[in-house]
């Protein structure tokens, strides 16, 4: 991988050129560039040996390749990688039945390692991680079958700043995060500088851990934040606690459960807190997973006066805005460079509601 300003300028104007003649008919389109190196607070690896000594490793087109240095990571990643390696080389009670490592750090200097296994941990294998966490001044988890020790915390505080505002999150380490930070901050931004809130509420599908949930509680009157991930719905609750917001409601629920409670069709007791009768929703926001949204959800927005999507799959996403624009108009659109060096492409649209005269 070629990591230059000069290469990452061309790789990101051919991902501009994509999406620009893609939406060619439609005005207000943004274009969001990433740090060319230092970006990614997320790393994972996996482990080879080379002549018998431990390398990290990543696999390339199904194959393992080894990894002697990754400068797309943060700063604070990339110095914790040899002392780690070192670690893992020196202590057979570390490096036995290892097979993968994950890094992530926050922009604070906070840092988490995470080591999982093909074995049981033991004392002795608690006693040398503490010793590393002391000494690198970081977290370290140690995760097994059925097993899961925290020395320090399991989570890195990352704190993300748009328009004048910023806000803080825990991110805890077996929760989806956004990898690229100032990526996220700019979507922030983008989101809420061009939503028009009104005196409205907004329904939230796949929050996550709250990333876009706590800035939206700052512009909408009410927020309804749903998820179905257990840890991340956990994580969602500390960090509304975290920073003091009053008018979040949120249930352990798939976009569909959301959708179905909303409409009437189906109860749950996991909203049995929730006067989802007094929320005056005319607007949703959507980051759903790869594949994009399913035809159930599509049909349930046709009555949202505002649609705001953020998509991680270029292909869904044209597929999915495709079917939205029936009913609604596009206001703005935006592409943003989540992963230099790669050809994914992350989007956002919004959308308002198309009146008749």
């Amino acid at each position: 991988m070629n990591i230059s300003k000069d290469n990452y300028q061309i790789l990101f104007e051919e991902k501009k050129r994509k999406f620009s003649e893609t939406f060619k008919d439609r005005l207000s389109e943004n274009y969001f560039q990433s740090p060319y190196k230092g970006y990614r607070h997320r790393a994972e690896f996996s482990l080879m040996k080379v002549d018998t000594k431990i390398c990290y490793a990543m696999t390339k087109e199904g194959k393992k390749e080894v990894v002697d240095s990754f400068p797309i990571t943060s700063q604070k990643i990339q110095d914790l990688m040899n002392p780690v390696l070192e670690c893992i080389r020196e202590y057979s009670e570390i490096s036995e039945k290892l097979f993968q490592i994950e890094f992530q750090s926050s922009r604070s200097e906070d840092a988490m390692l995470t080591l999982i296994y093909h074995k049981e941990l033991k004392d002795d294998w608690i006693k040398i991680a503490s010793d590393l966490s002391s000494m690198l001044a970081i977290s370290v988890i140690g995760r097994s079958k059925n097993q899961k020790i925290i020395i320090g915390n399991e989570f890195v505080t990352e704190t993300y700043r748009y328009l004048d505002r910023e806000f803080s999150l825990k991110l805890y380490e077996q929760c989806f995060s956004q990898t690229n930070p100032y990526i996220c901050d700019a979507m922030l931004q983008w989101v809420i500088e061009n939503i028009d809130s009104s005196e409205g509420d907004i329904m939230e599908l796949h929050c996550g851990l709250g990333t876009f949930t706590i800035p939206l509680s700052t512009v909408f009157q009410n927020v309804l934040a749903t998820e179905n991930s257990r840890p991340s719905i956990k994580a969602l609750k500390e960090n509304i606690y975290l920073n003091k917001r009053t008018n979040i409601y949120n249930a352990r629920l798939s976009g569909k459960e959301t959708l179905e409670a909303y409409n009437g069709v189906r109860k749950f007791r996991r909203l049995s807190d929730v006067d989802l009768d007094q929320l005056k929703i005319d607007s949703v926001f959507l980051d759903p997973p790869r594949e994009g949204l399913d035809q159930f959800t599509i049909e349930n927005l046709t009555q949202m006066k505002n649609i705001i999507y953020i998509s991680c799959g270029f292909e869904s996403f044209k597929r999915d805005l495709s079917i939205l624009q029936k009913t609604h108009d596009i206001v703005n659109l935006a592409m943003f460079d989540q992963f230099p060096y790669t050809e994914h492409i992350e989007s956002g649209v919004i959308l308002k509601k198309i009146t008749k005269d």
